[in-house]
């Protein structure tokens, strides 16, 4: 299922639905079509899924529905330029700012939502809300603003780290030579701030294009090729805030990277890795 922000506003003619699943104010969401057809994005549970199309068919453009006990909020879209203005602006907001959520809750004056785009540029706190909604918003992030990370690599590690990093929050660039496609790709671009370029081979990897994929001072990388000798200079270059060479990459006689240097599975060891570069005192190596 692609990505529900881009879908929104491809389809924001023909007035679909916005579904957001809540947990603990924390929110999911898929883009349902006016006759319950799920279009993009997913909610995480299908009896929620189920619930949300059914009630998305009885919602006229303008209408929304709140079933807080099912932790499901709804809301079909009005097709006008107004509308379109604000979801461009979030689209933005994903792409430009360092960390972005979109905060929505019922209004005071009847049975309605209203949506906020809050951009963060250093901590962000919970926002002060009216008394009386204290307890109903609930906080959909954009860009979570943990920070960006590349993955460079073929192998399932590979895989594992960007999958699992980008679950987390991350900002996940994932560049490989294989065409790497599938199922578990799909799922983790509908909630998730990842994307995946492919190579012709480890040689083309350039320090332009490496500029060119976004690579600046201050994010993370982790390497599986055993071709990263011939990058890895560039890489050291831009002073990442983590970088890990590890499966094939791993240079002889060295500790295995992450937080668990025990791990047995490959699972296990992106874990390890992705732990390790969230904590504040995770390495630089080599």
């Amino acid at each position: 299922m692609k990505a529900w922000l881009p879908a929104l506003i491809e389809n924001l003619d023909q007035a679909p639905v916005l579904a957001l699943s809540v947990v603990r104010r924390m929110a999911r969401a898929a883009l349902i079509s006016p006759e319950g057809e799920f279009l993009a994005g997913t909610l995480g549970s299908p009896p929620l899924s189920a619930q949300a199309a059914e009630e998305a068919v009885l919602l006229e453009p303008g209408d929304c529905r709140l079933l807080t006990r099912a932790g499901l909020t709804l809301e079909r879209l009005r097709p006008d330029e107004a509308v379109r203005r604000f979801w461009l602006s979030a689209l933005d907001h994903q792409a430009g700012a360092w960390a972005s959520w979109l905060l929505t809750m019922p209004s005071p004056e009847g049975p309605r939502l209203t949506r906020h785009l809050l951009s963060a540029f250093g901590p962000w706190t919970t926002p002060r809300l009216p008394e009386p909604l204290q307890d109903q918003w609930s906080l959909l992030p954009l860009k979570p603003g943990l920070g960006r990370l590349f993955v460079l690599g073929d192998d399932a590690l590979a895989l594992e780290v960007a999958w699992l990093a980008a679950r987390t929050g991350l900002t996940v660039t994932w560049l490989t030579t294989l065409d790497q496609e599938g199922p578990e790709l799909d799922e983790v671009r509908s909630f998730s701030d990842f994307s995946l370029e492919r190579l012709e081979s480890w040689p083309a990897l350039t320090a332009e294009k490496l500029q060119e994929s976004g690579l600046r001072e201050g994010v993370r990388l982790v390497v599986t090729t055993e071709e990263s000798p011939a990058f890895l200079p560039d890489l050291q270059a831009v002073r990442p805030a983590y970088l890990a060479l590890t499966g094939e990459a791993q240079a002889p006689g060295s500790g295995p990277a992450g937080l668990f240097p025990g791990a047995l599975t490959t699972a296990q060891r992106a874990l390890g890795l992705v732990a390790e570069m969230l904590n504040p005192q995770g390495k630089t190596s080599p």
